[in-house]
């Protein structure tokens, strides 16, 4: 079973049309991985892949810049 991070990059590629390499520590909205529109619809697939709705005070840009962050703020605190 892929990890919740594997899946998340899996969408993130998804989102353009050419593959992108993303790594841990991209940055996610400085890199243009995401436009504005997509980050709500990042932190809701990160939702859906975390099985619950996010904490209002996990959805914030330092914790969503990085896959690692992400990884960190909401897979591993679970």
């Amino acid at each position: 079973m892929e990890s919740k991070i594997a899946l998340l990059r899996t969408w993130l590629d998804g989102l353009h049309e050419r593959p992108l390499d993303i790594e841990d520590d991209t940055d996610l909205i400085q890199s243009g991985t995401v436009t504005s529109l997509q980050f709500v619809q990042m932190v809701i697939e990160i939702e859906r892949l975390h099985g619950r709705k996010l904490d209002p005070g996990v959805i914030n840009i330092e914790s969503m810049r990085t896959l690692k962050a992400i990884d960190t703020a909401v897979f591993q605190a679970a």
